[in-house]
């Protein structure tokens, strides 16, 4: 069957999910932007400003790990193999705490263990020194556990974390830097907004990992390489 007559069903759903996640996740962004240029005394700012709390783009970051978690759990629940069973859990789970971070601020409580132990790093953002550690080890696990998962939400879900938790660490050691040189305050701003940014383009590549997965199953009828049989979801294989 040729690239111009194959059924709209069959062509993959999670593109167009991820495109439409990472234009609203610019558009947000663009929207903080507004509001630090244009709107800084407007009772819009703090609701509008990507490193205020309780506002539009942590809601959005939050949504996407919650989704992200729940879809996983659902490929998890119609998965045979055991271990890639456990695999989708255990990226559930880190999903989840993930947006629990985000929605409360928890990694900012790392600051005060570091400022306990070693009060004189002369860091702004001192939990980063703790972030960056438990950081790479979420990536490392990530890798592991995708060994079980199919190559299309693999790569995904990688790439999701490590754009992610790159940025959030990463980034964030560049703006401590440019705070303690005393950099202008534009790219300050460049820098959160980048951070900001990337890490809700990496929470939108981890949410359409599964979703990637549900639908290769629902065209092809293929679990994974690790297990068996077919899923509930699991419809006529797709032709070619």
């Amino acid at each position: 069957m040729s690239r111009s007559t194959t059924p709209r069903r069959n062509r993959p759903f999670w593109v167009g999910a991820l495109v439409v996640s990472v234009i609203v996740s610019l558009i947000i962004t663009l929207l903080s932007l507004f509001a630090v240029w244009w709107a800084p005394n407007m009772g819009i700012y703090h609701y509008l400003e990507v490193t205020s709390e309780v506002n539009l783009p942590m809601w959005w970051n939050v949504l996407l790990l919650i989704v992200a978690a729940t879809l996983m759990f659902l490929v998890a629940a119609n998965t045979p193999s055991r271990s890639a069973r456990l695999a989708w859990r255990t990226m559930a789970v880190i999903a989840l705490l993930m947006s629990l971070d985000d929605a409360t601020m928890l990694h900012e409580k790392l600051g005060m263990i570091v400022e306990r132990f070693a009060p004189a790093t002369g860091m702004t953002f001192t939990w980063v020194l703790l972030g960056g550690p438990i950081a790479l080890a979420v990536v490392i696990v990530a890798i592991m556990a995708s060994r079980k998962m199919h190559k299309t939400p693999r790569r995904l879900l990688v790439s999701g974390f490590v754009v992610f938790l790159g940025a959030a660490v990463g980034f964030e050691f560049i703006a401590d830097y440019l705070i303690r040189t005393e950099a202008h305050w534009f790219l300050y701003r460049v820098t959160y907004h980048l951070e900001e940014g990337l890490e809700m383009a990496g929470a939108a590549l981890i949410a359409v990992a599964p979703l990637s997965n549900i639908q290769r199953v629902r065209l092809t009828g293929q679990i994974d390489s690790a297990g068996g049989g077919t899923a509930p979801w699991a419809g006529t294989p797709a032709g070619r």
